[in-house]
């Protein structure tokens, strides 16, 4: 009976030790910095292509077949109702059509109609594709690469980043990406925030030091909690800082870091 009890007792006693927890001195705690959360906003801010894309050569080929299944289809073009017999405005168009029709089908096509000459031209040209800002490859314009996208980035102590800022207290999160806009990109910018409901989201850690006798290592890490934002530039220019780049999706690559590149690829367009 006394040997039961006994083995009963280590056995309990076994058991509470394995449940508590073992406490340590202080002078025994891992020497791990410690770590403090920090919400913050970044806004990824966009200028959308103000040029179609150049089309490649199947695209091409199959528009020029396009255009020409349309043009033999095509209904005839109710011309005098339109314009006056006789006049410049119907000889111009005559010619014009004329012109179209061989592009369409061959240089040999309608040859064998009446010949219009043409009226004098005006001039005009369309403007070229390569701006100035392409030519001297001037990353802080607007102007430049008309057919992608582009987006800002600051250049900052942790290297280029989207603009980006702590959340203060009582600010929802869309509210503190607008007050972020404002801060960074200063007043002589139009922009719109897309919507109230982040884009995206990315954690990012930042070691800074701090003044702390019972640490060995007195550094203090600090994990950002970033939620992202979209938002669109309208007209005008950044003016509070000269540290920016407006830049492309694949120059945005070559520029940051791997680790925040894979966690800001996603939200960008592939344009």
């Amino acid at each position: 009976m006394a040997a039961a009890l006994a083995r009963s007792s280590n056995a309990t006693r076994s058991a509470f030790m394995s449940a508590a927890p073992i406490r340590r001195m202080a002078s025994e705690a891992p020497l791990t910095s410690p770590t403090r959360l920090q919400l913050s906003t970044s806004i990824i801010l966009n200028r959308s292509p103000i040029l179609t894309p150049v089309q490649s050569d199947f695209q091409k080929a199959y528009h020029e077949y396009q255009y020409k299944i349309h043009r033999a289809f095509a209904n005839p073009f109710p011309k005098k109702f339109y314009f006056k017999e006789g006049t410049t405005l119907e000889q111009r168009f005559q010619a014009e059509e004329k012109l179209r029709e061989r592009e369409a089908f061959g240089i040999g096509f309608g040859s064998k109609g009446k010949k219009t000459a043409l009226p004098p031209d005006s001039g005009e040209q369309p403007l070229p594709r390569e701006t100035e800002a392409d030519q001297k490859m001037d990353i802080t314009s607007l102007d430049r690469a008309g057919d992608r996208n582009l987006y800002l980035l600051l250049k900052t102590k942790s290297g280029w980043r989207f603009p980006q800022g702590v959340a203060q207290p009582g600010d929802a999160l869309h509210v503190a990406a607008r007050k972020q806009i404002l801060q960074d990109c200063g007043e002589d910018i139009d922009t719109w925030l897309v919507g109230r409901q982040p884009i995206g989201f990315l954690e990012d850690k930042e070691k800074v030091q701090v003044h702390r006798s019972f640490l060995k290592k007195p550094t203090l890490t600090i994990v950002l909690q970033i939620f992202f934002f979209k938002a669109h530039v309208f007209a005008g220019q950044v003016s509070s800082t000269n540290d920016f780049a407006w830049l492309t999706k694949q120059e945005i690559k070559d520029r940051v870091d791997e680790q925040y590149w894979s966690g800001v690829k996603d939200m960008l367009s592939e344009c």
